[in-house]
């Protein structure tokens, strides 16, 4: 029947990285679904459609420390449009069965937004979802409410994070089983450190990591010893700190597993980097960042690269370090954090201070420019040595675009929206929103300010 539909038109097959996918014009998609609610089958299909997507984010949760996490990255960033869905039909049916599924597929979806950089929009699922005016139990509220808090400490967001860590705690206390009280204790141990209360995050993650060491394959464990790494280093206990990442190390060895592998690199340059190993500790950051080559995270990217441009500096490759810090900023931006990921653990605002000082501020801004217009993939080429700054493709920024793409790309770099996008070149916002997609991923970048800066830089080259 598939087969039929595809040598019909009415559903096409499209094949991309050896994954093939079937999809349908919106016209058609939006004909189905007036036949469906016709024939009063929509509700039900839509049900079983949340619980498939539900059922999918469950298990990509329970393996996510393994050797399937590539696959399961993959699979969860192709299957966004479904997965948003499925939550959003879990917002309109007012059932303990709607507010159950959304608010498990949305914690279970937590890791892949996080290191996706994906925080406002699992923000925005969290909150609707807590919102929810069905029953929701104790376990699932309180696993949300941690998700939410996470990440709004993640954008900076410290006033949001303590009213979801309040409530976390106050619902712990009520139901005060040990996950429960894992959760509320690694919220606020995650919040204590951005606030830089050390002694209090520091006793308030160590509770959380014994509470849940009892699965070491779970990624909330890994989560909150990564975290502790982090905390220790900065506190000034280098030997905790090893051993937090070194523990870290052992479980990606053991399971085969990548994203906190190149964390728990990050955290052990870190460790260096306070030890005033400096060379040792650039050796770690590039390690972090091969590593995350296979998972592309540009959180952990921006991690890295943010540490390098530090070693970069403090080296007296001024110009160099100036790339750094324009590409780290642009995948903050890309990712909505307004400052540095997470509280700096080096000499960041004096060295920016420094290397402003010797470039001059005229040349220091074209560097930091330069920087700000790589993608993720170029800005690490370049952090690791592979490619001068030069030779990041900075020119002929439509060369690999389709004429549609390149007359998006255009209007992208003019301010538009998708939706105004579609108004002016007649197409539905879907379609637009699928070309800028495609645009992303060709070219490499994260976000739309990106793809601005690479036509702007690409017009003035013409004119000159």
């Amino acid at each position: 029947m598939l087969s039929s539909l595809v040598d019909k038109s009415i559903v096409i097959r499209e094949e991309s990285n050896g994954v093939v996918r079937f999809r349908m014009l919106e016209t058609v998609r939006d004909y189905g679904r007036e036949k469906l609610r016709e024939s009063g089958e929509d509700q039900q299909l839509r049900r079983r459609h949340r619980d498939w997507y539900q059922q999918l984010a469950l298990a990509a949760e329970a393996e996510w420390i393994s050797d399937r996490q590539p696959y399961w990255t993959a699979r969860l960033e192709r299957e966004q449009p479904n997965l948003r869905e499925a939550l959003e039909y879990s917002l309109a049916e007012n059932t303990e069965q709607a507010a159950e599924a959304g608010l498990q597929t949305a914690a279970a979806l937590f890791m892949f937004w996080s290191f996706r950089g994906l925080y406002s929009e699992g923000r925005r699922w969290i909150d609707l979802l807590l919102d929810h005016p069905a029953h929701q139990s104790v376990p699932d509220r309180v696993r949300a409410l941690h998700a939410g808090c996470i990440m709004a400490v993640l954008q900076g967001d410290l006033s949001a994070a303590a009213a979801l860590a309040e409530e976390g705690r106050v619902l712990a206390e009520q139901v005060p089983t040990p996950m429960t009280q894992a959760l509320s204790a690694y919220a606020d141990g995650t919040l204590a450190f951005y606030r830089g209360e050390l002694a209090l995050a520091v006793s308030s993650l160590e509770r959380a990591v014994r509470m849940l060491s009892s699965n070491r394959q779970g990624f909330l464990y890994a989560g909150a010893l990564a975290v502790l790494g982090a905390v220790n280093a900065l506190a000034g206990d280098t030997k905790a700190a090893i051993e937090c990442h070194q523990q870290l190390i052992s479980i990606t060895e053991e399971f085969s597993e990548s994203l906190f592998r190149s964390t728990a690199l990050w955290g052990l340059g870190v460790a260096a980097w306070r030890q005033g190993e400096r060379s040792r500790a650039a050796e770690l950051f590039e390690d972090a960042l091969r590593v995350n080559r296979r998972m592309r995270s540009p959180l952990l990217a921006a991690m890295s690269l943010e540490m390098l441009s530090l070693a970069v500096g403090t080296k007296g490759d001024a110009e160099r370090a100036a790339v750094l810090m324009g590409a780290v900023e642009e995948l903050q931006r890309s990712m909505g954090n307004p400052s540095p990921i997470l509280p700096t653990v080096g000499d960041h605002d004096e060295c920016v201070r420094t290397t402003r000082s010797a470039l001059g501020a005229r040349r220091f801004d074209a560097a930091f420019r330069k920087g700000r217009a790589m993608g993720m993939d170029d800005a690490v080429a370049y952090a690791l040595g592979e490619a001068p700054a030069d030779t990041v493709p900075t020119s002929g920024a439509t060369a690999a675009l389709t004429k549609r793409e390149s007359q998006v790309a255009d209007l992208i770099a003019q301010g538009f929206t998708n939706k105004q996008i579609a108004a002016k070149l007649v197409i539905s916002q879907r379609t637009a929103q699928g070309h800028v997609e495609h645009i992303l991923t060709k070219l490499g970048f994260t976000s739309r300010a990106q793809i601005a800066a690479w036509i702007a830089e690409d017009a003035e080259r013409q004119t000159h």
